[in-house]
């Protein structure tokens, strides 16, 4: 049994590396309208000096998110027979999923549709007539858009729950040491292998480099946390996972830019692999460093980050179609479409999601016995039972 120093210093610096991951991921959805790559919603004129940040930060968000859930899924398992580990992972991905299909992506796809000119009329006409078909996007009108890292979690919840049993009943405990910078390279070999003929999709069937890739950093961030010793051992070696991470994207970008490297040839998929790594290593043994500690923000973000990674992106597209029709320059809709969306998401969390116990289990979050307590999730509480 973990004692209670463990069980919150796990937790203090896990959940703050998520509440940073999903907060970046306002930069990055806003970021798509601005880079030309093909998003949902794209404004006309792009701004360059964005592209590079975005691909960093592509390689960086949702491994970091992954990684946390396979550390949330050892320690769930300590507290939880696998019976009510896996009703609880249900209960908080698949019914966030379903409804999130139904009700909070579609406004994603109409604006999309309207601002392409392929639809022209109201939006509960289009649900009616197009999303309520339930033909797959991009051919049709239903998706999980964002909501596939939900999909894809529990899809891993299902296919890992008897290997991660066996893991702990085996109490085979690995002790860590340089082999774990090593863990990058299954990364780039997977990328190398699989990318070109299964290039990143979301839609789960065809789409094995992807389900891998993030397979692989779920498993690592299990065996990570069920490891004693690991996260001081991050600590200890952050400044070699730093120093290692900043050479490999110098050297990435010089490569790449100077037509060393070639785009999307093996040295690119290994290097890039090796510097998600780094960094994955970068942040929890920073993580672990600085921010073993709890306050007000990250007793409230606890409980938000959840839904507001599930409402984020349709506030982004929303409020960005609105935006950039306006005659300003990118950089200043950018930040309006960052501060709006910010705004929105947590006034929507605080003011209607909290305060229901339907919407409470609709976005993935434990029922409480008082929603309408002003400080129902900004007092003390006990340390949460799970990182997701």
């Amino acid at each position: 049994m973990l004692s209670n120093d463990a069980v919150q210093e796990r937790y203090d610096f896990l959940d703050w590396l998520r509440v940073i991951a999903i907060f970046v991921l306002f930069f990055f959805h806003t970021g798509m309208i601005f880079v030309g790559w093909g998003w949902h919603i794209v404004n006309d004129q792009t701004i360059p000096a964005l592209e590079w940040s975005m691909d960093i930060a592509h390689r960086l968000r949702m491994p970091l998110l992954f990684v946390i859930a396979g550390a949330g899924m050892w320690f769930a398992l300590q507290r939880r027979t696998p019976g009510r580990f896996l009703q609880e992972r249900t209960q908080k991905l698949v019914l966030p999923l379903i409804i999130g299909m139904f009700l909070i992506v579609p406004p994603q796809i109409y604006f999309e549709r309207v601002l392409h000119g392929d639809w022209l009329g109201s939006f509960l006409g289009f649900y009616m007539a197009r999303v309520l078909q339930f033909h797959a996007y991009p051919s049709g009108d239903f998706s999980w858009h964002h909501l596939w890292f939900i999909a894809y979690l529990y899809v891993y919840v299902l296919l890992l729950l008897p290997a991660m049993l066996w893991w702990k009943r085996a109490c085979t405990r690995v002790a860590p040491g340089v082999w774990i910078f090593l863990l990058g390279m299954p990364l780039g070999i997977n990328e190398t292998l699989l990318k070109a003929a299964f290039p990143e999709a979301h839609n789960l069937v065809s789409d094995w480099y992807i389900f891998n890739h993030y397979l692989l950093l779920t498993i690592y961030g299990y065996v990570l946390a069920s490891m004693p010793g690991a996260w001081k051992w991050l600590g200890d070696m952050r400044r070699w996972s730093l120093g290692l991470g900043v050479a490999t994207i110098v050297f990435l970008i010089w490569g790449l830019t100077h037509g060393v490297i070639p785009h999307d040839s093996a040295a690119d998929h290994v290097g890039a692999n090796l510097f998600t790594w780094l960094w994955m290593m970068v942040f929890l043994g920073y993580g672990y460093r600085y921010l073993a500690f709890v306050n007000p923000l990250l007793r409230w973000a606890r409980d938000a980050s959840y839904p507001i990674y599930i409402l984020h992106q349709t506030v982004i597209v929303a409020i960005g179609y609105v935006v950039i029709h306006l005659a300003w320059s990118p950089w200043v809709k950018y930040a309006v479409i960052v501060a709006l969306s910010m705004g929105t998401c947590v006034l929507l969390y605080q003011v209607v999601v909290r305060r229901s116990n339907l919407l409470r289990l609709a976005f993935g979050m434990k029922t409480s016995p008082n929603t309408r307590a002003p400080h129902a999730t900004m007092g003390l509480r006990p340390a949460r039972d799970d990182v997701n």
